[in-house]
């Protein structure tokens, strides 16, 4: 297992290495074998409103103020910042932010990603609010004891955050949960903004968010969103699959958990024929891809 691992992240990632050196790797914590699975997901948000389908000011949504929710009982939340805390009485559990590491200057614009591990079994979530970042300048004036007079500027940087509103199908939708041992579930990229145009257009928006998934709105707005496309889904096919093949890639790459790491291996090799192809070109040995299969430990 050990010699297959090296031979696939040699082929799928070559590439880090012409990029420069990683100074850090984020390490998500090992659970028992087979006890527990993780959930992940793109998440960016409008500062602004909606004006002719085309949605403004996007940008990373902040983890202290990002929160998910017991979906029975909406004021039992988290934030996505918090390294640990319980909820329903079910033992601790923890919510990790992994954030993408900067490979040297070539990937400025590279995705951030939420990785949730520790989820109580049997205990449905949702992500109940995102947020933003907005600029306020203040200018006044001082008169000094010469009689000058000298204007000042100060910039004040604030954090939104906005609830998400869901109707009843869309809130089955986005509902998740601990998805048990072996499992890595991708939810997928989403856009949090306005559902009608905002009003205040241009400035901070303050009502209720929806979500609407990334891939179907770059389809709709393709030159909107050249740059969103090839930082979520770099040369994969804009869609479900295509959001998730890229995820893994990045997740093998840059989380450095041994056991997490095989279970994304297998992972791709099941979702992309071309990692698949490519190992088998290269007479790497397949490993058993059965879920059932258990992660063997070195």
């Amino acid at each position: 297992m050990k010699y297959i691992l090296r031979l696939l992240l040699c082929i799928l990632f070559i590439p880090i290495f012409l990029l420069g050196c990683l100074k850090t790797f984020p390490v998500l914590e090992e659970p028992d074998p087979g006890e527990e699975g993780l959930v992940a997901f793109g998440l960016i948000v409008a500062k602004g409103g909606i004006s002719n389908g085309i949605i403004s000011g996007l940008e990373d949504s902040i983890s202290t103020e990002t929160k998910i929710s017991s979906v029975t009982d909406p004021n039992r939340w988290i934030s996505l910042n918090d390294p640990g805390k319980e909820m329903e009485g079910d033992g601790n559990y923890r919510f990790i932010w992994v954030q993408k590491l900067r490979l040297g200057n070539s990937e400025p614009n590279a995705p951030k990603y939420f990785t949730i591990s520790r989820l109580p079994p049997k205990k449905p979530l949702i992500l109940s609010s995102a947020s933003y970042t907005y600029t306020t300048t203040h200018t006044y004036t001082t008169v000094n004891k010469y009689g000058n007079v000298q204007t000042h500027t100060s910039t004040v940087t604030h954090t939104s955050s906005v609830p998400i509103e869901y109707g009843p199908l869309e809130k089955e939708k986005f509902t998740f949960f601990n998805p048990g041992g072996l499992e890595i579930r991708f939810l997928g990229n989403f856009i949090a903004h306005p559902e009608t145009p905002n009003l205040y257009y241009g400035g901070p928006y303050s009502g209720k968010y929806v979500l609407t998934d990334l891939h179907k709105y770059l389809n709709e707005n393709p030159e909107q969103g050249k740059g969103l496309k090839n930082r979520f889904y770099g040369n994969e096919e804009l869609s479900v699959k295509g959001a998730e093949i890229f995820f893994l890639k990045r997740f093998i790459k840059e989380n450095r958990s041994r056991y997490w790491q095989d279970i994304a291996i297998k992972k791709l090799l099941i979702l992309d024929p071309k990692t698949r192809e490519a190992a088998i070109k290269a007479k790497i040995p397949i490993p058993n891809l059965s879920s059932e299969d258990p992660i063997k430990q070195n």
